[in-house]
């Protein structure tokens, strides 16, 4: 298995991080649902509990959302509160999502709740979440996945082997809480497959956007040379991208 996040850790007190525009929008989407629901449900529902909890994620959601940076403490005063209960729940709810709703559902709700407090979710439940979602938008090209390669321990830097027509590609799933995928990034992914000793392309997959020289990494590789694409994938908006990738680097 690849590096979950393939960057330096870093501190939740580094609270003036700016969300990224798509980690708003989700936050902000995420929050109107749950507020609507939380709503309906103070009216329907015995559970008022239950609903208040629902009320307050998505209230939290939303302002993160708008004001576009993560939240650590929710109100003023002694009305304060502490969002270590919320985070708690969140991350309970990313597990059953995992368990339970279609992986690129679940990365949506990963990513959602990272936009709370980037440390909600282990480096390892993001990831996972993540390329569960890849590997389930490989699937939708029409590509087949090897299934006796499992990722993880001894997978020699490859996420999952791709079977594409007549050529294999092995993909690489790189997952970034902030910043771009550089070059450098892209040669250090190149440097473990090449040593895996499998046949076939190699393409890395990322959620990252690309830096100005990852691109120019990209444009340099031969079309028949033996050189790692980088591609952004995000959802299934991005289909059609990994598609052409796999096809592309299919050997």
């Amino acid at each position: 298995m690849t590096n979950p996040t393939g960057e330096p850790p870093h501190h939740e007190e580094e609270s003036s991080d700016v969300l990224s525009t798509r980690a708003r929008v989700v936050a902000s989407i995420f929050g109107l649902a749950g507020t609507g629901i939380g709503g309906w449900a103070v009216f329907s529902s015995d559970n008022q509990a239950g609903t208040a909890v629902l009320l307050l994620i998505g209230a939290v959601l939303l302002l993160v959302g708008v004001q576009g940076t993560p939240l650590r403490r929710f109100g003023h005063g002694d009305n304060t509160i502490e969002l270590a209960a919320v985070r708690q729940r969140a991350a309970r709810a990313v597990e059953r999502a995992a368990q339970e709703q279609p992986p690129e559902v679940a990365a949506a709700v990963a990513e959602a709740v990272e936009t709370i407090a980037p440390s909600s979710l282990s480096p390892l439940q993001a990831y996972e979440a993540y390329e569960a979602a890849v590997l389930h938008a490989i699937r939708r090209t029409g590509a087949v996945l090897d299934p006796t390669h499992r990722p993880g321990a001894g997978d020699n830097g490859v996420d999952a082997r791709v079977q594409v027509g007549a050529g294999k590609v092995n993909v690489q799933v790189k997952l970034r809480r902030r910043g771009s995928l550089g070059a450098r990034d892209i040669q250090h992914a190149a440097a473990i497959v090449r040593e895996s000793g499998f046949d076939g392309g190699f393409l890395l997959v990322t959620n990252a956007p690309l830096s100005e020289d990852a691109r120019a990494f990209n444009a340099a590789i031969s079309p028949a040379g033996d050189g790692v694409e980088a591609i952004t994938w995000n959802d299934s908006r991005d289909d059609g991208l990994l598609a052409r990738a796999l096809a592309r680097n299919a050997r």
